[in-house]
């Protein structure tokens, strides 16, 4: 009787009575009142009117967004808006992008479905990859050839059903094409491992008390482990990413497209496909699965699709709405000058020269953004409008430990080090590298909570890895010595004398770079008993090597500085001078130190003092090495 009752309260309602109603729910929550004006009106200047409809065609919403032609991912842009316009219900799709339409699409892109939605990010994730996905039957009908000779599909489609579908269903509904030319076939329903259900399409329906008849309309089953994401399409939707990382919520979007050469095209398409490695595309198909697309964003890429944030923000402030001619005053106003954009983030400190960082390009950091968060609260590397010092360069210092050694030592701030070089024997070509928030020369405790103060590991060519902290590890992440070189969580065994310093061991995912900085090995073995040791934690994207070392031949070494202007690090810069302006004098009042001719003895008194080391003068450089 209970269930009789339940049943009759369901809300007699249509899909598109529902999806109005949170659009309106949207539009109230999620913005402002100020915010909701200018969407509006950056909408209604740019839509097309047909028989009192009121849309935005694919051109428009390129144009608008100012995404450049020699990418060509506008149709992928437009492709996921249509989808996420017909949220929360897939069958709707592809949705005409009308001014409730957009509102959702704008509060899904933004992330600011938080405020009303308390179902988080992975549900968009997977809501990212249904936007862009096409569904194939043929997916799960792998035939062995000789049923391909004489094909049984209803056999099949009958034995891939549940009891439970087989019961009601009465037949599929066709899937529309999300953009045209994409070809997507009926869905069938299978027995996969993972339900289908979309937790925020859920919430969203849970806030408008209407599950009931959200499971109703979507009977139309459609498994998400028979969508792929066509390879080419991807690419240029990374691409893209990569092109307008630096972008921030009012920057004219039109300059990251200006003077974009053949040369940069092809440098972020090289790029783009060292990311998607991370993603493990089907050789066969050339298609990427939901099971990698998820794995790939959850653990080696958390940051990827932040640059899309930025540029939908842009939906909320228009050019035509002047503030200040809001009030008219019998008094002239003085006139106001328009406020400047927001600083962008240069690579390198003016005066810098490319010599000084031969790896870290603008395309490159933008690579980097995807994995790496350095500032408490911003998720975009961007938004934080950090410097990267060069503080050593292989090409311009040489190959010599002490200048290296006198260079980031005198450095309080976190650096950013990077190494290319070839495999030995193979000769790969390989990019990988290491954030240190600490100084080298003042290790002091990582916070957990914070994960902008933890070091990270992560390869950039051929093939993306990030290597995420191990909080609950005791390794150093970084040890410096002139006699071992450079080890980034290494094992530091117990010292007997000074005479004689045993080297670090190696963890199973680590790092080591030659005194001689002209190679390295790094070790990754997840299998490895032993792993929990590592500062570092395996990232499941990344297979394991036929080895689990391997070795590097490097051909170029740069480490720079970090700093944050707004963060309090504008200091490091000035106390770096002072440091080494002190070391020069000190070098040189030494000089003039007499010691009677008994060197051995000068030697001696200057190693209790602590100015010297064992292997050579620089002060504090020669001693048996510090841990960070």
């Amino acid at each position: 009787m209970g269930q009789s009752q339940s049943s009759d309260q369901v809300r007699e309602v249509s899909t598109e009575q529902l999806s109005h109603e949170l659009s309106l729910k949207f539009a109230t929550r999620c913005f402002s009142n100020l915010e909701l004006t200018h969407f509006k009106d950056n909408f209604r200047t740019l839509c097309d009117a047909q028989e009192g409809l009121k849309y935005w065609k694919e051109e428009t919403l390129c144009r608008f967004l100012s995404l450049p032609d020699a990418i060509g991912a506008g149709s992928i842009i437009f492709q996921m808006a249509s989808y996420l316009g017909a949220f929360p219900f897939p069958s709707l799709a592809p949705s005409i992008l009308t001014l409730e339409a957009m509102v959702k699409v704008v509060v899904i892109m933004t992330e600011r479905y938080n405020r009303v939605l308390k179902r988080g990010r992975k549900d968009r994730i997977r809501l990212l990859f249904r936007s862009m996905a096409i569904f194939d039957r043929k997916m799960s009908m792998v035939q062995s050839p000789t049923e391909k000779e004489k094909p049984k599909l209803e056999d099949i489609v009958q034995e891939q059903k549940p009891d439970d579908v087989l019961a009601e269903e009465t037949g599929i509904e066709k899937v529309r094409s999300h953009v045209a030319g994409f070809a997507i076939d009926e869905p069938i329903s299978d027995e996969d491992e993972e339900e289908d259900d979309d937790e925020l399409a859920l919430a969203a329906l849970d806030s408008l008390d209407a599950i009931e008849v959200y499971k109703q309309a979507e009977k139309t089953d459609r498994k998400i482990h028979h969508a792929t994401i066509p390879l080419e399409n991807f690419r240029k939707l990374v691409m893209l990413l990569l092109l307008i990382a630096p972008a921030h919520a009012q920057d004219n979007l039109s300059q990251y497209g200006e003077d974009l050469t053949t040369e940069r095209v092809d440098g972020l398409r090289k790029e783009a496909d060292s990311i998607i490695a991370a993603f493990e595309p089907d050789k066969t198909s050339g298609s990427i699965s939901y099971h990698n697309f998820n794995k790939a964003v959850s653990t080696s890429l958390p940051l990827l699709f932040e640059p899309l944030n930025a540029i939908f923000e842009h939906f909320l402030f228009s050019r035509n709405i002047d503030l200040s001619r809001r009030r008219a005053s019998s008094v002239e106003q003085p006139q106001q000058q328009p406020s400047p954009p927001p600083p962008q983030s240069p690579v390198l400190p003016p005066g810098a020269s490319d010599s000084d960082a031969p790896l870290l390009t603008h395309t490159l950091l933008s690579h980097l953004s995807f994995c790496l968060p350095i500032a408490p609260g911003v998720p975009n590397l961007f938004h934080a409008h950090p410097r990267f010092h060069p503080l050593y360069s292989s090409s311009t210092h040489g190959t010599s430990l002490t200048s290296l050694s006198r260079q980031v030592f005198s450095w309080s701030a976190p650096t950013l080090l990077l190494l290319s070089g070839t495999t030995s024997p193979s000769g790969t070509p390989i990019t990988l590298g290491a954030y240190v928030p600490t100084p080298w020369s003042k290790p002091s405790p990582s916070n957990a909570s914070n994960t902008t103060t933890l070091p990270y590991l992560f390869v950039l060519h051929p093939r993306h890895a990030t290597f995420l902290p191990n909080t609950s590890s005791h390794t150093p992440p970084l040890h410096f010595s002139t006699s071992t070189g450079i080890s980034l969580s290494h094992i530091i065994p117990p010292t007997t004398s000074r005479a004689n310093v045993p080297p670090p061991i190696p963890t199973p995912i680590s790092l080591s770079i030659a005194p001689s900085l002209e190679s390295a090995t790094f070790h990754y073995d997840p299998s490895d008993s032993t792993v929990s040791t590592s500062s570092f934690l395996p990232d499941p994207t990344y297979p394991p090597p036929s080895a689990p070392s391997t070795e590097i031949d490097i051909d170029s070494l740069t480490i720079h500085g970090v700093s944050i202007p707004d963060g309090g690090d504008e200091d490091a810069i000035e106390a770096q001078r002072r440091k080494l302006k002190w070391q020069d004098a000190e070098a040189e009042r030494r000089k003039g130190v007499n010691f009677g001719g008994d060197k051995n003895g000068a030697r001696a008194l200057l190693e209790m003092a602590g100015l010297v080391g064992e292997g050579d003068g620089a002060a504090g450089v020669g001693r048996s090495g510090g841990s960070v």
